[in-house]
């Protein structure tokens, strides 16, 4: 059983093949850039330097986490670029 908690208007569904999971984590990517940008913009507000701290540790945490998903995502576009080759020769 998959549980997944989407928006009701969007739905969800599953998919295998690579350039779709590529444009997923593409989309993964940019939102946790997004975040990124976020939790910066905080920071620079926040006078509290335990908070302060903390949020940098979260951010070196994003950081660790965008290394991994730009890892998978040439990882997942490079086999759907040579599965599109190996169709089209």
């Amino acid at each position: 059983m998959c549980d997944v908690i989407t928006p009701e208007s969007v739905g969800h569904h599953h998919v295998s093949d690579p350039l779709e999971v590529a444009e997923l984590l593409r989309e993964t990517l940019a939102e946790e850039l997004r975040s990124m940008n976020d939790i910066q913009a905080r920071w620079h507000m926040i006078e509290d330097d335990k908070v302060k701290h903390a949020l940098e540790h979260i951010l070196g945490d994003k950081r660790r986490l965008l290394v991994a998903l730009w890892g998978l995502l040439s990882e997942v576009e490079t086999r759907a670029w040579s599965d599109a080759g190996e169709r089209h020769a």
